[in-house]
């Protein structure tokens, strides 16, 4: 007979210590001073995918013609060893107000 979840954890044969969130002690980008969130101005144009997540104002590299700054991707820089990487190295949270 099928028995439900519910019925499985009240019997103590499925195991609840075994759930958890993985990353959960790591820094959050979007609580970092360096963080810039995306905004879109034209509500009827889809968020890029690249774009959704935000980016790094401590990580980019600036156009020797324009002058113009392009900020790399926050996912990239918690991915990248070199700049951020997995654990935060670069992170710094912002003041509560």
């Amino acid at each position: 007979m099928y028995k439900t979840p519910i019925q499985l954890i009240l019997n103590k044969k499925l195991p609840i210590e075994k759930i958890f969130i993985r990353n959960k002690e790591l820094p959050i980008c979007s609580k970092c001073i360096h963080f810039i969130e995306y905004t879109n101005n034209y509500p009827y144009e889809p968020v890029p995918r690249d774009e959704q997540y935000g980016r790094c104002k401590k990580f980019g590299e600036i156009n020797m013609i324009t002058g113009a700054i392009e900020h790399d991707l926050a996912s990239n820089c918690r991915l990248d060893v070199s700049k951020c990487g997995k654990f935060g190295e670069e992170y710094i949270e912002k003041i509560k107000s």
